[in-house]
C-alpha cells in the first residue's frame, strides 16, 4: 500500500491565501495548490473534501491570529492606547482581512464542517466588533474621542484603514501613525472655517 502523503498544513493555508487573492473565489481550484505545493490533489482531498472546506478552515484560522493580539488588551489601563493597540494589529494583518474579505463566496451547504466554521467565524467577527467597539466608548468616555459620532461609525473607519495602500517611501511605522492620527483629528486646518470654500 502507498504511504499516505503528508503536507504542512501551515504551507497549504499560506498557499490557499496567496492562491485566493490572486484568483479570487471563483478561479480558485485544488490543482492550483497543488501545483505551488508539489502535492498531488488526492493528497489535499484527504484533509478537505473541497474548496470550501480549505477557504472556510483557513479563514478561521486567520481569525484566530488576528484575535490573539487582543489577548493582552486588559493590561492596558489607557483607552486610546488600547485603540492604538488594536488599529496597529489591523495595518499588521492587513494581507489577511483581505483574505477574508472573500468569505461571503463561501458556500455553507457545501459540508457540514463549513457550516460550523462559517458559525466560528461569525463569532469571531462579532467578538472582534465587540471589543473594538467597547475601547472606543471607554475613549469617549475618557474624554479621547467626539462623543457626538456612532462608535460603529469610527470602528467601521478604523478597520477600513486597512485598504489604504502601503507607502513605498515612508516608513511603515511612520505611515501608519500619520494615517491614525488623520482617522483621530482630521485633515483639515484647525482654523479652517476661516478659509473660502469656492
Amino acid at each position: 500500500m502507498m504511504a499516505k502523503q503528508k503536507m504542512n498544513i501551515n504551507e497549504l493555508y499560506a498557499a490557499t491565501g496567496k492562491i485566493l487573492v490572486e484568483k479570487g473565489y471563483a478561479g480558485f481550484h485544488f490543482k492550483l495548490v497543488s501545483d505551488q505545493l508539489n502535492v498531488s490533489r488526492s493528497t489535499i482531498y484527504e484533509y478537505f473534501s473541497n474548496k470550501d472546506e480549505l477557504i472556510a478552515s483557513l479563514m478561521v484560522h486567520l481569525m484566530d491570529t488576528i484575535m490573539a493580539e487582543y489577548e493582552g488588551l486588559d493590561a492596558i489601563s489607557v483607552p486610546m492606547e488600547k485603540l492604538r493597540k488594536i488599529f496597529d494589529s489591523f495595518m499588521k494583518y492587513a494581507h489577511l482581512h483581505q483574505i477574508l474579505l472573500f468569505a461571503p463566496f463561501v458556500n455553507g451547504e457545501s459540508s457540514p464542517s463549513v457550516q460550523k466554521d462559517l458559525v466560528t467565524l461569525r463569532q469571531q467577527h462579532h467578538t472582534l466588533t465587540s471589543v473594538l467597539t467597547e475601547v472606543i466608548d471607554s475613549c469617549k468616555e475618557a474624554g479621547s474621542i467626539r462623543q457626538d459620532l456612532p462608535s460603529s461609525l469610527i470602528a467601521s473607519l478604523l478597520f477600513q484603514a486597512i485598504q489604504i495602500p502601503k507607502s513605498r517611501t515612508t516608513p511603515e511605522a511612520e505611515w501608519n501613525d500619520m494615517i491614525f492620527q488623520v482617522l483621530l483629528d482630521g485633515y483639515g486646518l484647525k482654523d479652517r472655517h476661516n478659509v473660502a470654500i469656492s
